[in-house]
């Protein structure tokens, strides 16, 4: 899911109809539906929200959508791309490419022309950037008893060179960069654990979670995340990293990533529902 800069449109990836609904949060209702190509997994706003970037797993490529006439345009990246995120520059696009030699794709905004660093330690996930656009932080995972199992890796955006590979929880599902920058969380959907890290001194700490596999988003105060097990929204104060407040999302059956609008209303999408749930958060 991604929700428009002004928080009046929620972009819903639909994995199984290959298509993306857009929500108008003011009437709540589906005003569009935009064909893409099969099984859209991921979705990203770049272009000063311009531009929708969706993953295709099933299609090795990634569509555009512009934001404003709903015209796309689809661009191959590589077998079973997953992750995407927008440098915050406009420039430049990196979808994570889960294939045999692990891959990042990164597509020139302007021209659509695609380049590619290989050679990452196991096959990634998610990716988020920092907020000066200068790393990029991979989350992966392989086949039990190979190295890097379940890792974050930090690379450069500029030289691709790999600046750290950092063990995390099992099965680390999606990284979030925090709003000012400092910290990277990676949840580990398997463990129930939250790796946390220091951006600056790039060491990491580990706290008990909740069984999530979308990212973590964040209000001006606290920060949220779908428990994926309890069908509930927990609260996490991010002093403490401690959970502290849980809200029920009523009627959900398989509940996974969700948005914020700017009055603190939760947008949950439903994998197994076919909904998407909206929940107000105090």
């Amino acid at each position: 899911m991604a929700i428009s800069n002004d928080g009046s449109r929620v972009f819903v990836c639909n994995y199984m109809s290959d298509n993306v609904s857009v929500i108008d949060t003011r009437n709540k209702k589906v005003i569009r539906t935009i064909a893409v190509e099969q099984y859209p997994r991921s979705i990203a706003l770049g272009h000063e929200g311009k531009r929708a970037y969706v993953t295709n797993y099933g299609s090795s490529s990634v569509s555009v959508i512009d934001t404003e006439t709903y015209a796309v345009g689809n661009i191959t990246v590589g077998r079973h791309p997953w992750g995407v995120v927008a440098s915050r520059d406009g420039r430049h696009v990196y979808v994570t490419v889960r294939q045999d030699k692990e891959w990042l794709a990164i597509i020139d905004a302007r021209t659509y022309v695609v380049s590619r660093v290989r050679g990452l330690p196991s096959p990634s996930i998610s990716v988020d950037i920092s907020q000066d656009d200068s790393r990029l932080y991979i989350s992966s995972t392989d086949s039990p008893g190979r190295p890097f199992q379940d890792a974050l890796t930090v690379i450069s955006s500029k030289t691709f060179e790999v600046i750290n590979i950092i063990k995390t929880e099992k099965y680390p599902s999606a990284v979030t960069v925090s709003p000012d920058g400092r910290k990277v969380y990676i949840v580990g959907l398997d463990a129930r654990r939250l790796t946390v890290l220091d951006t600056r001194s790039l060491t990491t700490r580990h706290f008990d979670f909740v069984a999530c596999e979308g990212e973590i988003v964040f209000s001006k105060k606290n920060a949220y995340a779908v428990d994926h097990t309890e069908k509930e929204v927990v609260e996490v104060n991010t002093a403490t990293h401690k959970i502290v407040r849980r809200f029920p999302i009523p009627g959900a059956i398989d509940p996974h990533h969700m948005v914020l609008d700017h009055h603190n209303c939760a947008y949950i999408s439903d994998y197994q529902g076919d909904e998407v749930h909206i929940v107000d958060l105090p």
